[in-house]
């Protein structure tokens, strides 16, 4: 996914709406970790042992109970979560706290820009839009009771239309919503790196999907004059702080925002379509490997030390077996008695099978 979505080329060939798919796919198994009762188990008897037993060997004792690796590796696991989870709810609160303090906007212009916009819609939200110094790009944020913030900027009445129709459709996307999910996810899996490359890559397409949303209906000039604003937008970008539950207008680096013009620019000439081709070498892949991590779980087998200690390996070199009158076996181990068997199926082939004792007598002289 994270190559597909460097490629400018694939996103056109494959649309967004596969690749949106694909990320969902993999965001709902991350949200899924367990074990169903349809699931077989695939044992490694090898490799895996050796990585994950190591793990589970107890290291310590307190008030008895043995604690091993994989306790306290669980402990830090939720320790950290737990940590992460605080500040993300400290961070949002003191934020949403902070641009409550900034009065609500009653500029015509701004309010009117906004009204043009929510006309696109059927069931129009009421936005209040706030006008703060703390921030230095448009944002939304709120999901029942929803709010605008922009930064303390000229702009002219068509490049805040422009503003509010990026920032109307996230809401109408529910992108709010996907951002707390993919958040959560990152609270979960905080020690996983490869979490915060899907956090990216689910921003980057969140703001695409956006972009194409906000300018479907616009002619090739009006769309100039939106990439413009959204350039305007970057370039007042000053690195000041940026909620990452908040949804914002420009882009935090500059291939990201190379990509949404050039997506932008390329629908304008070529509207996306439905290529089943393309659906099946992507969506179907990701799809497949997804249900497979459900049906099939990698188990790690070996014999513990205690059970070792009483387990005895037959070789042709230790054991052997004397056939009965009554066509069972008698198996010995060492030259000692071991047990009677009525079937050799499963035990080693290459095993002697002698007559009688004596037989095995006469074998041990020569």
């Amino acid at each position: 996914m994270y190559f597909f979505l460097r490629n400018n080329n694939s996103i056109k060939k494959l649309g967004i709406g596969a690749l949106f798919f694909c990320i969902f796919v993999i965001v709902i198994r991350l949200l899924i970790p367990f074990e169903f009762s349809f699931s077989n188990n695939l044992i490694f008897k090898r490799l895996l042992p050796k990585i994950v037993f190591p793990f589970r060997t107890p290291i310590l004792k307190l008030n008895g109970h043995n604690i091993c690796p994989l306790h306290i590796m669980v402990l830090i696991w939720l320790t950290g979560s737990i940590i992460q989870l605080s500040k993300a709810i400290i961070i949002y609160k003191n934020f949403t706290k902070v641009i409550n303090k900034f009065p609500v906007v009653r500029n015509p212009e701004i309010q009117g820009a906004l009204r043009k916009v929510l006309q696109n819609y059927s069931k129009p939200m009421s936005f209040k839009i706030i006008q703060a110094n703390l921030v230095s790009t448009p944002m939304v944020l709120g999901i029942r009771k929803p709010w605008i913030v922009i930064p303390q900027i000229e702009l002219s009445e068509n490049e805040w239309y422009y503003i509010f129709s990026h920032e109307v459709a996230h809401y109408y996307h529910d992108d709010l919503l996907i951002k707390i999910i993919v958040e959560f996810l990152c609270i979960i899996y905080w020690w996983n790196p490869f979490i915060y490359m899907l956090r990216r890559q689910v921003s980057k397409i969140l703001e695409m999907h956006t972009d194409l949303t906000a300018t479907k209906s616009m002619c090739e000039s009006k769309r100039i004059e939106y990439l413009e604003c959204l350039l305007k937008i970057a370039k007042h970008h000053t690195g000041k702080y940026v909620n990452k539950v908040v949804l914002n207008f420009d882009s935090e680096n500059v291939s990201t925002l190379s990509q949404r013009f050039h997506i932008v620019l390329e629908n304008s000439t070529q509207k996306e379509k439905f290529k089943l081709k393309n659906v099946f070498f992507m969506v179907m892949p990701v799809l497949l490997l997804v249900v497979l991590s459900f049906c099939f779980v990698f188990e790690p087998y070996s014999i513990s030390p205690k059970d070792a200690s009483d387990t005895v390996e037959l070789t042709k070199e230790n054991s052997y077996l004397v056939k009965n009158r009554d066509n069972t076996y008698d198996l010995y181990v060492n030259n000692k008695f071991f047990v009677t068997v009525n079937d050799v199926k499963n035990l080693p082939a290459d095993l002697p099978i002698y007559k009688n004792i004596k037989e095995v007598r006469k074998d041990e002289k020569k």
